[in-house]
């Protein structure tokens, strides 16, 4: 009895975690390119083009040249590595590296889509990015048929 009471006021302090918005990216998404069969799933390759980067805590733009790799799983989830740089509104260069999860309902509609990015950010003003962990949601945005784009909205875990 005295272990349960002593567990239950550990956890009454710590509290849950919170989180808070940090920013938000549009990213302009190239096609897809198809990398063949693997024995985990199919492999996916989607090109970053380009994008907005907004919010309270960080502003700038998705540099184009990075990439969604993806691996299509047989049970409806695709396995996401994002790689890609943010150049902030004051010129800073930030490394993204963004491992997820999307998982769709019905085999066409996404029902879940999480993430956890890191950061590499130089020290000075960003350097934050490098002292915190984040999570994301990730909102496909599906224009003529085609995925275009993503929202992806970042929180700092707190």
């Amino acid at each position: 009895m005295l272990l349960t009471d002593a567990a239950e006021a550990a956890a009454a302090s710590t509290g849950a975690p919170q989180l808070r918005f940090v920013f938000e990216e549009r990213v302009d998404l190239g096609p897809s390119e198809p990398a063949g069969e693997g024995p985990h799933g199919t492999g996916n390759r989607i090109a970053l083009l380009g994008g907005t980067v907004s919010g309270p805590a960080l502003s700038g733009a998705v540099v184009p040249g990075g990439a969604d790799w993806q691996l299509i799983r047989k049970d409806g989830c695709t396995e996401i590595v994002a790689d890609y740089f943010i150049r902030t509104h004051d010129e800073a260069l930030i490394h993204v590296r963004n491992l997820g999860l999307a998982c769709a309902a019905d085999g066409q509609r996404i029902a879940y889509a999480r993430a956890n990015p890191v950061f590499t950010a130089p020290l000075g003003n960003h350097e934050w990015l490098n002292k915190s962990v984040f999570t994301s949601t990730i909102e496909p945005v599906v224009l003529g048929g085609q995925l275009r784009q993503v929202i992806v909205r970042f929180y700092e875990v707190l």
